[in-house]
């Protein structure tokens, strides 16, 4: 704003009129004008880091992405690209794992009807059996184990 009024107006009222400091003022005006080699190389390591998030749909969070940029050459540290992140608002999504059902709540089909009535001693070898599924995750996914 001041910028822009500065050919009608003279900087020092301006800056008083709005209480900044003059010197605020113009140390911005560098700053935003001439950019400095640590904000040029955000900048480059910011596009790295969209490239990286928009190729894999936005599940990646900082340290999958510093991973794959130290893995490409790129020398820069995981706390920095989470910044750098935040600063460009890029939020990595969430996946919901897979939970097995433990409560079969009621479900009618597919449920065998009880006949052991708890009664576990049977009268003679070989006339009642029983058995139980249980999930056992793996990297591989989810393996099913009956007994």
């Amino acid at each position: 704003m001041i910028g822009q009024l500065s050919d009608r107006f003279s900087v020092a009222w301006l800056c008083k009129q709005l209480g900044v400091a003059r010197s605020g003022f113009y140390a911005w005006r560098q700053r935003h004008h001439n950019p400095g080699p640590r904000a040029q190389e955000n900048a480059v390591i910011t596009a790295q880091v969209q490239t990286v998030f928009d190729r894999h749909r936005g599940f990646y969070g900082a340290p999958r992405i510093h991973q794959e940029l130290r893995a490409s050459g790129l020398k820069v540290g995981r706390h920095r690209i989470a910044r750098l992140m935040c600063r460009s608002d890029l939020k990595a999504k969430t996946r919901r794992g897979f939970r097995p059902c433990r409560n079969p709540g009621n479900r009618a089909s597919g449920v065998a009807e009880n006949l052991l009535q708890r009664e576990f001693s049977p009268a003679a070898p070989n006339r009642c059996w029983a058995g139980d599924i249980t999930y056992i995750r793996t990297t591989a996914g989810w393996r099913y184990l009956a007994v």
